[in-house]
């Protein structure tokens, strides 16, 4: 946190119970803020009559006017005065809905009661640089293609030039050795994974990165996979076994698919994380927690929560902070840079000496909206480097689905080339890619659909078609 940040920044704080104002406040104080008090909606209107804040923090559930009508009168204000006050509301158990409907009204964050100082204070300071990013910080511009930009190795994968890409890297950058959970979201094959790698290589923990897909694992060894066993634990426990959280000891957890853990789960996730401390199965002994947490969906887990399939309070715990990765199709800037790191990547694995991409093809990338976003345009393109028999990746050698709409040049060029692709023979290819995969990910069904950008019915089918 920056002690630039908070200096002389006024704060608002509302709610109706009197209690948290008089701890909250004093504990804001003590950071730095100056800080009013008010308990309904009504006397903040008339604080902010007075004078602007840079900061309010309201209950959503106050007697009279609500929290969303304040936020609502904030807001119109601002707009009128050009004004940019952070809003930040507080929620009670329960509210989730509320909270996400304050969040489309124009909320900066929402935080849970009962209220962590600690975790209250990183918000409005992430908040606070979001809203003065260039007056308060001045934050690298992080534009990088082809893997090169600040910090080489920690971000030679993760390639892009968008301004919303350039945005979040700004925002880890910020949050980097902060101690509190990670929320990755994002769309299937946007990258969470890669994300999560830089927050913690940024974090300077020494520790392992450890990766686990919970919608592999079958329910039943979810337990043991997180928290390992001791020997003799059950039948065929021959020997102890370390589990994801005591490997990730000293560095990072990443937990993929979070909203495909069962509920039995979440609440053993859910202690652990209150009481930072687990214990293998069959042992007593407790194993203190040192792990920074992470967490990746592709779903809205506000709607989970809301349809009750995935716990409130544990949504509250692991999304202290939050990273929505957008999908490929809104940040078009990426797809070249990103089609030429795979081509170069693909070059060096299939050891062919391809210079790049043509401008049809290019042209036809960028007007693509890649369902399976960078793990489509991934597999796109290594396969157009595995059939590509030119010095450079012509239409010809996309998916026919690309070219069938391309327009007259691509597809003068995709005749130009036919004799190319009748050569090939496209099944032994596809049956060679999914080998490739298969084998990459030790045969697990799940993972391997996930990295061809299929579905696991789908691979199923082509694993029966090419007895594999």
């Amino acid at each position: 946190m920056s002690d630039t940040i908070n200096k002389n920044r006024k704060l608002l704080l509302v709610d109706d119970e009197k209690n948290l104002l008089r701890v909250v406040s004093l504990n804001l104080a003590k950071r730095g803020f100056s800080v009013d008090t008010a308990i309904s909606a009504e006397e903040a209107l008339n604080f902010l009559s007075g004078g602007g804040y840079d900061v309010i923090i309201c209950d959503l559930r106050l007697g009279g006017m609500s929290g969303i009508e304040l936020l609502s009168k904030v807001k119109e204000d601002d707009e009128k005065g050009d004004k940019n006050t952070v809003f930040i509301v507080i929620t009670a158990f329960g509210t989730i809905k509320q909270a996400v409907e304050a969040i489309k009204l124009g909320a900066d964050d929402f935080i849970s009661k009962p209220v962590d100082i600690n975790s209250l204070v990183e918000t409005i300071d992430l908040a606070l640089r979001r809203k003065n990013h260039a007056k308060v910080d001045n934050t690298d511009n992080f534009e990088m293609q082809n893997g090169s930009g600040l910090n080489g190795n920690i971000f030679k994968d993760f390639i892009f030039k968008s301004p919303a890409m350039n945005k979040i890297l700004n925002e880890v950058k910020l949050t980097s050795k902060s101690q509190s959970n990670v929320l990755i979201t994002g769309e299937t094959g946007t990258g969470k994974e890669v994300l999560a790698k830089v927050i913690h290589m940024l974090s300077g923990r020494n520790g392992e990165f450890v990766p686990i897909n919970l919608s592999a694992i079958p329910e039943g060894l979810m337990e043991s996979e997180l928290f390992g066993f001791e020997r003799g634990a059950f039948t065929g426990a021959v020997s102890g076994k370390k589990g994801k959280f005591e490997t990730a000891n000293g560095g990072t957890l990443f937990l993929d698919e979070i909203a495909d853990m069962p509920l039995s789960m979440q609440v053993k996730l859910l202690r652990v994380i209150q009481d930072k401390e687990f214990s293998r199965i069959g042992s007593n002994d407790g194993i203190k927690l040192n792990a920074k947490i992470i967490s990746a969906t592709n779903i809205p887990l506000e709607n989970a929560v809301i349809e009750k399939k995935f716990r409130e309070d544990l949504f509250y715990r692991i999304n202290v902070l939050h990273f929505k990765i957008p999908p490929l199709r809104e940040r078009k800037e990426d797809i070249i840079p990103l089609a030429n790191f795979f081509v170069k990547k693909y070059c060096a694995i299939n050891k062919k000496n391809i210079g790049g991409i043509s401008g049809s093809a290019i042209n036809i990338l960028k007007n693509y909206t890649f369902p399976g976003n960078i793990r489509e345009l991934e597999n796109i393109i290594e396969r157009a480097v595995v059939v590509c028999t030119s010095d450079s990746i012509m239409p010809v050698h996309l998916p026919k689905t690309f070219t069938a709409d391309s327009g007259r040049e691509a597809e003068t060029e995709t005749e130009k080339f036919r004799h190319i692709d009748s050569a090939i023979n496209l099944d032994g290819l596809e049956m060679e890619l999914i080998k490739n995969a298969l084998e990459k990910n030790n045969h697990n069904q799940t993972k391997t659909a996930a990295s061809l950008g299929i579905t696991r019915k789908r691979l199923i089918t082509k694993i029966k078609k090419y007895n594999l």
